[in-house]
C-alpha cells in the first residue's frame, strides 16, 4: 500500500490482508498516510532469502522458454512506460511477456511474472494472454490467486476476453486455475477493499486468526484491554457475546458482577453455560483486583471425568506434542513429533510426506514397542490436535492401524486439557498450556510473540520446499517451543497429581479409571493376516507418489487399500463413539450424533412387552434419526421411537430389563452396521486381479475393472449418433461390452426419466435387470417410474424388491423379506431390486446383465466394487455434485469416494467420451439455471425453452430468478431470530392475495403456502422457522433432495464462517448449495447476513468454495 497524488494505492497484498482483518486495512492506510508510526519495522531474512530464489527461478523459466524458441519480450521495470510496453506488446500477439506492467488507474498496480499467449480469440486478434506466476512453494496460497486473479481481470479489460486460466509455475510442475471458479471473490475482496481505502469507517479490533503474526497486535491488545473486552473471558463465544450484550452485559467486569442465579432465558444454548462464563469472569476479576495472583478453584467431582480420568503414572509414560502447517499440500504436514521419556526431549523433523512417514512410523514403532514391556504406559498430549494427527496419518499412509488402534482401545492417550476443564476453574484468559503454567511454576525458555514469526517463516520454508535453507536460528526456536510443551505436559500432570492427592486427604474418594483391553478381537486379527499378503502383492513396485503411478498401478492401489475399507470406517465410527461418551453434558450440545440436556417428562407408554419414554430437549443440531439405538454414558438404552427435532422431543423404545435405569440427561447414537459380506465380496476380488491381471481379457469382474481402470466405456459396437439424448443413452446402454456407463443427470434434467426407460426398453429386449441404490427409498422411488413406464408402454413388467421385514408399504410389485425369494426370482423377474447388503453375495454373482446403480454420486467406490461381480454391465446414474454418502474414516487418497467422483476425477461434468451427460433441465427458469449452470456444470447445463414462461407477478420479487435478502446480525451460530423475522416477512408479502404465479404451461394462480418451501443448513434454524411457520414445508438440504417448488426461500442463519458449525466446508459445499438453489422452478431467495461473503481464505480450495456465494451475490437482484 502506497499513498501518492492524495490516493492509496494498492498491492494483491493487501486484497488478502483486508480478507484477513478489515481493522487492518484502516491501520496500515493510516500508516501510509503518515498519521500513526509502524509498530515494527524489521527484516524478515527468510523472505529475503525467498526473494532471491524467486528471482532466480523465474529467470531460469525465463531462459527455458527462450531456448523453446518462443518470442519472448521483457519489460524493464525501470521504465516508467512499463504499462504502455506491455500493452504494445499484446497487441503485437508475441508469445510470452515478462514482467509485465498492469495497473488500474488510481486503483491497484503490478508486475505479473508472465502473461502467455493462448489460441483464443479476442478484440487483439486471433489470441489472447493467460496471466502465469512463478512460485516457490509447494503448495498455492490463496494470496497467489488473489495475485493472478487481479492480473487476470485487468488482463481481461485490456483483451476484452475473460482468460478461461491462470496459472502458477513451481519447481515441481504447473497448476491450472479456472479463472471464474476464483473471480467471484476476487472481485467482492477488491470492491470491500477499495470501499474501506474510500472511507473512514470506524473498525474495531475484534481478534482474528492472523492477530498471531500482525505487527499491530499490541496496539489492538491494548484497546481491548482498556476496553475491559468480554473476549478476555475463557471460554467466551460470540454468540454467548451476543446474548450477554442483549442483556447489558458488556464487560469482563460487568459479567463477573452478574446476579446469581441466572435470570434470563437464553435465545441459544443453557443457563449453564451464562452461570460457568459468570464464574470465570468472578475468578478472573478477582485475580486482577489482587495484583493478577493466580487463583483456582476446583469443580464439583464427577465419576469419570477429570481427575477420576488420571492413571497412575508410570516411568515409562510419554508426553507428547506435534508441529504440524495444514497449508502444505495436499493435505498439510505433520513436520514436527517432538515427545518427553524418562526426563529426556526427543524431537523428529519432516520437510515432506515421505519423511512425514517415516516420523509417524518411528514414533509409532517407539511407543507401541514401550507399551508392550510396559502396559501401564500411557501417552499425554494436550487437546485433541495429536490423537487426531495421528488417525489421519494412520488412514493416510494406511500403516500402523493396528498399533494405533490398540492404544486408543486400552486407553493409552490421556488428554490433560480435558482433564484441566473438567476438574479447576482458574483465573486464566484461555485454558492454554502457556496460560497455566504460572499454576505448575513451569518458565518457558521461549517467547511466544517471537515464536511466531520464526514459526511462520520456518513454515514457508517448508511449503516451498527449501528447509534446508532454514537458519539454524529458525529451526533450533521452533524446536525448544515444542521443548517447552512437551516438559510443561509433565509439569501440568505433576500439578494435578498433587490437586488429586490434596483431594483424597480432605476426603474425596477419586478412583484411577481402568485401561481398555487393547487387544484386537481374534476375528479381526483373522481378517488383517489373510489381507496382508493380497495388499503386498498388490503394492509391489507402486509408485508411493499417485502422479508417478500409471492407470494400472493406480487401479492396484485402490483395489489393495479398499481390503481393509469397511474396517477403517468402523475403527473410526467406534472411536468417535467413545469419543462422545467422554465428553460432559454441555460440550455435547454441539455434536450431530447425540442429543443432551434431556428432561424425562413423565410420560411412559407401554408397546408389548417393552415402553417407550418421553424426553424433552433444548434446540440442537443432530443427525439421529428413528430406528437408531441408544446409550447414555453408562448403559444402553434401546432405540429411537420417534425423533421430532423441530418441538424438541425424543421417545426412547426399552426393553423390560431397562425398566429400573436411571433416566439419560445425553444419548448417543450406536450403529453398527455388519459389513462382512461386502469386505468378503471386495476380497474374492481382489484375489481374482492376483490371480488374473488387472487387464485381463475376460469377462468375469470386467466391468469393476473397467471401472478402477478409468477407462473409457467398451462397446460391442460403434454407438450411433442421435440427437435425442434418450435414444442415444439406450443405444450406448444396449451396446455396452461388459463395461460401464456413467450417466449424469443435473437437476430436473430427467434422471429418473431416462433410467426407467433405458430399465423397460432393456427388460422387454429379455435382459435381467437389477436395481440398487444407498436406501430402500431411492431403490422405489425409481421403481414406481418404472412401473409407471411399463404401464404406458403396455408391457407387463415382473418386479420384486427386497425389502426390510419392519418396513412393506405396499406397491404394486412384489416385495420380499426372505432372500430365497429374491433368488427364486430369477428366471422369471424382469428387474430386482435390492440395496447393497443383498447384491454383495455370493449368490448373486453373475446373474443379472445390467445392474443400475441411482443415485451414483452419493454410493461409494468401495460399495459398488462390492456389488459389481452380480453384472455383466454397470449402469451409473447420479450427478457427483449433488449431496454425497457421508464417511466416517480417513482412508488412502481415492478410496474415499462416490463411485461417479471416481469417474469424473476432476471434471465437474462427464466428458462425452466417458459417458452421456443430460444437458437440459425441465425445471429451472433461465435465470436460475445461468447459475447452476455456470458454478456446478461448466456451462453445459441449459433450460427447456418453455420455462421461460414461468414467473411472479405483483411483488418485489416480479419474475425470476435469483433474489438476495440481507439481515445483518451477529453471534448467531446454527439459527438466527432475524433471519426467522425477515423470512415471516416474505412469506406474508408472497401470500397475501395479491401475488400470482405462472407456471411452465403459462397458467396463473395465486400465490399460497404450498408454492413454497423453506431451506435452511441447520435444524435449529428449521425449530425456530416452524414455530412462526407451522403451515409450509421447513427442513434441511437433505430433506429436500429430489423435491422443487416454485418458490425457494433460503436462510443461512449463521453470522459469520467463524461462528458456523462445521464450517467452511459445510456451510459453503457447493454439493449442497447446489441442491438448495436447484430445487427452485421459478424463484430463489436468499436471507443472510452480509459478512457470510467475506469469508477469509487461506488456500486456492476455500476460495473456490466461496466463489459459490460470491457469484450468487454477484448475480442476484439484493435487497
Amino acid at each position: 500500500m502506497k499513498f501518492r497524488n492524495d490516493k492509496i494505492i494498492y498491492s494483491p497484498s493487501d486484497l488478502s490482508a483486508h480478507s484477513s482483518c478489515k481493522h487492518l486495512t484502516q491501520l496500515n492506510k493510516k500508516l501510509v498516510k503518515g498519521e500513526i508510526d509502524n509498530p515494527e519495522p524489521a527484516t524478515n531474512r527468510v523472505l529475503q532469502i525467498l526473494k532471491k530464489r524467486g528471482i532466480a527461478f523465474e529467470e531460469d523459466h525465463l531462459k527455458k522458454l527462450k531456448e523453446q524458441s518462443q518470442r519472448v519480450v521483457e519489460i524493464n521495470p525501470e521504465d516508467p512506460k512499463a504499462e504502455d510496453q506491455t500493452l504494445a506488446a499484446m497487441a503485437k500477439g508475441v508469445a510470452v511477456i515478462y514482467q509485465a506492467r498492469l495497473k488500474e488507474a488510481g486503483k491497484w498496480s503490478g508486475w505479473a511474472d508472465f502473461l502467455i499467449k493462448v489460441d483464443q480469440p479476442s478484440s487483439l486478434g486471433d489470441w489472447s494472454y493467460e496471466v502465469w506466476d512463478t512460485k516457490l512453494a509447494n503448495e498455492t496460497r490463496a494470496g497467489t490467486i488473489l495475485q493472478i486473479g487481479l492480473y487476470s481481470s485487468r488482463v481481461a479489460q485490456v483483451q476484452g476476453r475473460t482468460p478461461e486460466y491462470m496459472g502458477v509455475i513451481k519447481p515441481e510442475g504447473e497448476e491450472r486455475y479456472r479463472y471464474d471458479e476464483y473471480a467471484a471473490y476476487i472481485r467482492l475482496v477488491k470492491s470491500n477493499l477499495e470501499q474501506a481505502l474510500e472511507s473512514d469507517s470506524i473498525t474495531y479490533p475484534d481478534p482474528v486468526s492472523y492477530c498471531d503474526i500482525c505487527k499491530w497486535w499490541k496496539n489492538c491488545n491494548a484497546t481491548r484491554r482498556k476496553d475491559d473486552h468480554l473476549t478476555f473471558v475463557a471460554g467466551m463465544g460470540k454468540s454467548q457475546m451476543k446474548e450477554l450484550y442483549t442483556h447489558k452485559v458488556e464487560t469482563l467486569a460487568e459479567l463477573a458482577n452478574l446476579d446469581l442465579p441466572i435470570l434470563f432465558d437464553p435465545i441459544v444454548g443453557v443457563k449453564d453455560t451464562y452461570y460457568k462464563l459468570r464464574e470465570q469472569a468472578r475468578l478472573q476479576l478477582t485475580s486482577r483486583k489482587n495484583g493478577y495472583e493466580p487463583i483456582y478453584e476446583t469443580l464439583e467431582l464427577e465419576e469419570r471425568k477429570g481427575l477420576y480420568k488420571l492413571p497412575e503414572p508410570s516411568p515409562n509414560d510419554i508426553y507428547l506434542d506435534f508441529e504440524g502447517d495444514r497449508m502444505v499440500e495436499p493435505d498439510g504436514l505433520e513436520y514436527m513429533t517432538g515427545y518427553v521419556h524418562n526426563g529426556q526431549y526427543t524431537a523428529l523433523w519432516a520437510k515432506n510426506e515421505t519423511e512425514e512417514k517415516v516420523i509417524f512410523e518411528q514414533f509409532i514403532d517407539f511407543a507401541f514397542a514401550l507399551k508392550q514391556k510396559d502396559p501401564t504406559l500411557h501417552i499425554y498430549h494436550f487437546a485433541n490436535y495429536e490423537v487426531t494427527a495421528l488417525k489421519r496419518l494412520m488412514g493416510k499412509y494406511a500403516t500402523r492401524e493396528n498399533e494405533v488402534d490398540i492404544f486408543l482401545r486400552s486407553n493409552t492417550f490421556i488428554d490433560l486439557h480435558s482433564v484441566v476443564r473438567q476438574s479447576i476453574r482458574a483465573s486464566v484468559e484461555k485454558y492454554s498450556i502457556k496460560d497455566l503454567e504460572i499454576f505448575f511454576g513451569y518458565e518457558r525458555k521461549m517467547n511466544l510473540r517471537e515464536l511466531s514469526k520464526y514459526k511462520s517463516e520456518l513454515e514457508l520454508l517448508i511449503q516451498s520446499g527449501d528447509f534446508d535453507k532454514l537458519p539454524t536460528s529458525h529451526k533450533d526456536a521452533v524446536q525448544l517451543y515444542n521443548q517447552d510443551d512437551c516438559e510443561s505436559l509433565v509439569r501440568l500432570q505433576i500439578w494435578l497429581e498433587e490437586i488429586r492427592i490434596d483431594l483424597i486427604q480432605k476426603g474425596s474418594d477419586i478412583i484411577r479409571p481402568e485401561d481398555g483391553d487393547g487387544s484386537a478381537s481374534e476375528k479381526i486379527t483373522a481378517h488383517q493376516e489373510r489381507i496382508q499378503p493380497i495388499m503386498d502383492v498388490l503394492l509391489a513396485g507402486i509408485p508411493p507418489v499417485k502422479s508417478e503411478r500409471n492407470n494400472v498401478q493406480q487401479a492396484h492401489f485402490v483395489l489393495a487399500h479398499m481390503l481393509d475399507w469397511y474396517r477403517r470406517e468402523k475403527k473410526s465410527f467406534w472411536w468417535e463413539f467413545f469419543r462422545l461418551k467422554d465428553l460432559p453434558m454441555d460440550e455435547l450440545l454441539d455434536e450431530r450424533k447425540a442429543i443432551t440436556k434431556l428432561q424425562y417428562t413423565g410420560q411412559r407408554e407401554s408397546i408389548k412387552k417393552s415402553f417407550v419414554d418421553t424426553y424433552t430437549f433444548p434446540p440442537q443440531e443432530c443427525d439421529l434419526r428413528q430406528g437408531n439405538t441408544l446409550e447414555d454414558h453408562e448403559n444402553r438404552l434401546g432405540e429411537i421411537h420417534d425423533l421430532d427435532k423441530e418441538k424438541g422431543i425424543l421417545r426412547i423404545k426399552k426393553g423390560p430389563s431397562k425398566i429400573d435405569l436411571p433416566h439419560p440427561e445425553a444419548v448417543m447414537s450406536l450403529e453398527n452396521i455388519p459389513t462382512t459380506s461386502k469386505e468378503e465380496a471386495v476380497i474374492r476380488f481382489a484375489e481374482w486381479v492376483l490371480e488374473n491381471g488387472m487387464e485381463s481379457a475376460e469377462n468375469k469382474y470386467r466391468a469393476a475393472r473397467n471401472l478402477l481402470l478409468n477407462i473409457p466405456p467398451i462397446l460391442s459396437e460403434k454407438k450411433a449418433e442421435f440427437e435425442d439424448i434418450l435414444e442415444y443413452t439406450f443405444d450406448y446402454v444396449n451396446k455396452l461390452d461388459h463395461s460401464y456407463l456413467p450417466v449424469q443427470g443435473p437437476p430436473g434434467s430427467g434422471k429418473s426419466f431416462t433410467g426407467s426407460q433405458l430399465i423397460v426398453r432393456l427388460a422387454q429386449q429379455g435382459k435381467t435387470i437389477g436395481i440398487t441404490a444407498l436406501s430402500h427409498k431411492v431403490i422405489r422411488n425409481l421403481l414406481t417410474k418404472v412401473w409407471e413406464v411399463a404401464q404406458e408402454m403396455d408391457f407387463d413388467i415382473r418386479m420384486i424388491q427386497k425389502v426390510n421385514s419392519s418396513n412393506q408399504e405396499p406397491a404394486p410389485w412384489t416385495l420380499a423379506s426372505n432372500e430365497d425369494d429374491i433368488q427364486n426370482a430369477f428366471g422369471t423377474a424382469n428387474v430386482i431390486a435390492g440395496t447393497s447388503f443383498m447384491w454383495c453375495k455370493s449368490p448373486y454373482e453373475g446373474r443379472l446383465d445390467y445392474l443400475f446403480i441411482d443415485e451414483a454420486g452419493q454410493l461409494s467406490l468401495i460399495d459398488t466394487l462390492a456389488v459389481a461381480h452380480s453384472c455383466s454391465n454397470l449402469v451409473l446414474l447420479g450427478d457427483p455434485q449433488q449431496l454425497k454418502q457421508p464417511q466416517q474414516g480417513v482412508h488412502p487418497d481415492g478410496t474415499d469416494v462416490s463411485v461417479l467422483e471416481y469417474v469424473l476425477q476432476s471434471h465437474k461434468t462427464i466428458p462425452e467420451e466417458l459417458g452421456v451427460f443430460l444437458p437440459e433441465t425441465w425445471r429451472m427458469h433461465p435465470n436460475i439455471n445461468a447459475f447452476v449452470s455456470e458454478l456446478f456444470y461448466e456451462n453445459r447445463l441449459k433450460s427447456k425453452q418453455h420455462l421461460e414462461k414461468q414467473r411472479v407477478i405483483g411483488s418485489k420479487y416480479d419474475g425470476a430468478g435469483l433474489y438476495l435478502e440481507q439481515v445483518v446480525h451477529s453471534g448467531n451460530t446454527s439459527s438466527s431470530s432475524e433471519e426467522v423475522e425477515k423470512v415471516v416477512e416474505i412469506v406474508k408479502a408472497l401470500t397475501n392475495g395479491n401475488v400470482e404465479l405462472i407456471n411452465e404451461k403459462g397458467v396463473k394462480a395465486t400465490i399460497r403456502s404450498e408454492h413454497i418451501k423453506i431451506i435452511t443448513p441447520y435444524n435449529a434454524q428449521v425449530q425456530a422457522l416452524k414455530k412462526r411457520l407451522p403451515d409450509l414445508e421447513v427442513g434441511t438440504v437433505d430433506k429436500f433432495q429430489g423435491q422443487e417448488a416454485p418458490i425457494i426461500i433460503y436462510s443461512v442463519a449463521t453470522s459469520s464462517l467463524e461462528e458456523a458449525p462445521r464450517g467452511m466446508d459445510f456451510l459453503f459445499s457447493p454439493n449442497r448449495f447446489n441442491v438448495a438453489v436447484s430445487r427452485a422452478r421459478t424463484c430463489f431467495i436468499m436471507v443472510a447476513n452480509p459478512a457470510i461473503f467475506e469469508a477469509e481464505c487461506k488456500s486456492p480450495y476455500q476460495i473456490k468454495l466461496a466463489n459459490a456465494f460470491c457469484r450468487f451475490r454477484e448475480m442476484a437482484i439484493e435487497y
